[in-house]
C-alpha cells in the first residue's frame, strides 16, 4: 500500500479541533514511541522503525467515547519519497507494516545485525475520519503540532497522487490551513536538526 499525505503546522490547536469536529467523525487517540534503525545496505542506507503504541481519551474532547486503553507494537519499512510540482510537496511512501507480540525479539535482531538506533520520535494522536481521508491531529515533542492528512492507495501512479493531492488540499482548506503551513521536511529530519 501507498501511503499518500500531507501534513501542516497548526497554529491553533483549540480552533483546529472544533473544525474538525464539526465535519469529521472522531476516530480515536493514541500515545505513540517510534523508535528508528538505520544500516546502510549494498550502498543504501535502510531505515524500519518500531512503534510502541497506546490508545487513550483525549482530554480535550469531553463527549468522546472511553477508550480502553489498548497496546501495540508495529514493524515499519518505507521506502520514502517527496513528490513537488513546484507549488506542492506531498509524501508518497511505500509502507509495510506488521504487528509484533512483542519488541524485544526485534530490537535484538536488529543489533545483532548491524542496525543501529538512530533516532527517538514520541507522538500523541488524535483521529478523524472524512471522505475516504485520515486526519490526525499529532503533537510532536521538540516540534509541536501539525494536521497529517493521508489516504492509503493501491496505487501511486502520478494520476492518482495529483488526484489525492488536490483532495487532500480542499481538506486541508476546509480545515482552515493555508497551504504555507505545509511542511515538506519528514518528522526525521526536523528532529536531527534540533
Amino acid at each position: 500500500m501507498y501511503e499518500i499525505e500531507i501534513k501542516a503546522h497548526v497554529l491553533n490547536r483549540t480552533e483546529l479541533i472544533k473544525t474538525l469536529q464539526s465535519f469529521a467523525d472522531y476516530a480515536g487517540a493514541v500515545e505513540r514511541f517510534d523508535t528508528y534503525y538505520g544500516k546502510e545496505i549494498h550502498g543504501k542506507k535502510v531505515q524500519v522503525r518500531i512503534r510502541k503504541q497506546s490508545s487513550f481519551t483525549p482530554s480535550e474532547l469531553p463527549d468522546a467515547p472511553q477508550t480502553e486503553q489498548q497496546n501495540q507494537v508495529i514493524f515499519t519499512y518505507k521506502r520514502k519519497e517527496v513528490r513537488t510540482d513546484g507549488k506542492h510537496s506531498l509524501e508518497v511512501n511505500d509502507e509495510q507494516e506488521c504487528l509484533l507480540t512483542d519488541a524485544v525479539p526485534f530490537e535484538t535482531f536488529l543489533a545483532d545485525t548491524g542496525f543501529e538506533q538512530i533516532l527517538t520520535k514520541h507522538k500523541t494522536v488524535i483521529d478523524w475520519h472524512y471522505n475516504g481521508v485520515t486526519l490526525e491531529l499529532c503533537t510532536i515533542e521538540k516540534l509541536g503540532d501539525f494536521l497529517e492528512l493521508e489516504i492509503m492507495s493501491e496505487t501511486n501512479d502520478e494520476k492518482q497522487v495529483q488526484q489525492t493531492n488536490e483532495k487532500l488540499l480542499k481538506i486541508l482548506n476546509r480545515c482552515g490551513i493555508s497551504e504555507d503551513q505545509i511542511e515538506k521536511r519528514y518528522y526525521s529530519e526536523m528532529l536531527n536538526s534540533l
